[in-house]
């Protein structure tokens, strides 16, 4: 499958008056075309960082970072690679800018110029992927936090972008909220084949990827399915992160002598596999 963004021996310095901190060195990793990958590591390890270098918000000191051919440092690319990967922060409250839904989303595409009948089209379109239609003409703080965020997405599905990086887009969010835009970022995906990059400390969030990359002290120390990534329920609590409820249930158990076997993510995974060892019991 071909790569959307692909970083190469990067290294990221942060210099502050006589401090030089290394964030990542000699990094590298590609994220494909159409795919949902989760990016796990705890405060510190570099994820943050990494998502701004994915769409040119920062710089690698060394290295490239490629986005389908045009480098993030050459800067007659930047705005195209804007427009390619969007970005979703953490806080709804500071991407949104206008007194009215419809405007806010509205906001990005007035910047580059669309035409008002195309903006009008694609507007009602990002509004209506996320969910949000009824609420166009609302007033933004009038909405709970799951819902702004849902708007903030609707601004960057606005433009047209193919890949979606998702920086800790849920940490402000009640349950509520947070599955609210966990399903906007599984539709993007799975129905609208954006290419999705999520940055998150939820292992239930993680868990729905394709893929898993964790991270700590600026390198990866796993990458691949859920299934494969959270088995090593060890190395992830050396690494300062929790693994899914079910998961790390169905190793507890294991320890005290009753094997689900590997791979168990869900609750109803957990039962069933349970379910299955009683029943071989009796």
């Amino acid at each position: 499958m071909e790569n959307i963004i692909s970083v190469k021996n990067i290294q990221f310095e942060y210099i502050n008056d006589d401090n030089t901190l290394t964030v990542l060195k000699d990094f590298s990793v590609d994220f494909q075309k159409g795919s949902f990958t989760a990016v796990l590591g705890h405060n510190g390890s570099g994820k943050s960082t990494l998502a701004k270098l994915l769409n040119g918000l920062l710089k690698p000191t060394k290295g490239t970072v490629n986005v389908l051919g045009m480098e993030t440092t050459d800067e007659t690319f930047e705005t195209e690679i804007k427009r390619t990967v969007g970005m979703v922060f953490q806080n709804p409250d500071n991407q949104l800018v206008a007194t009215v839904v419809d405007e806010d989303v509205a906001f990005g595409l007035e910047n580059i110029g669309i035409p008002h009948d195309e903006m009008v089209q694609r507007v009602d379109d990002a509004l209506s992927a996320v969910g949000m239609s009824e609420f166009k003409k609302s007033t933004p703080h009038n909405l709970s936090g799951g819902q702004k965020q849902r708007v903030a997405i609707a601004g960057v599905i606005a433009m047209q972008p193919k890949c979606i990086v998702f920086d800790e887009p849920t940490a402000m969010l009640d349950p509520k909220g947070r599955k609210e835009v966990m399903n906007v970022i599984e539709h993007l995906c799975r129905e609208k084949g954006i290419s999705v990059i999520l940055i998150t400390h939820y292992m239930n969030e993680a868990a729905l990827a394709d893929r898993v990359i964790v991270m700590n002290e600026g390198e990866i120390i796993l990458d691949g399915a859920p299934k494969e990534v959270f088995s090593n329920v060890e190395m992830l609590r050396n690494a300062g992160l929790d693994v899914p409820e079910a998961t790390e249930l169905s190793f507890e158990l294991q320890k005290a002598g009753i094997d689900l076997g590997a791979g168990i993510l869900t609750a109803s995974e957990c039962v069933e596999a349970l379910t299955d060892v009683l029943r071989e019991e009796n």
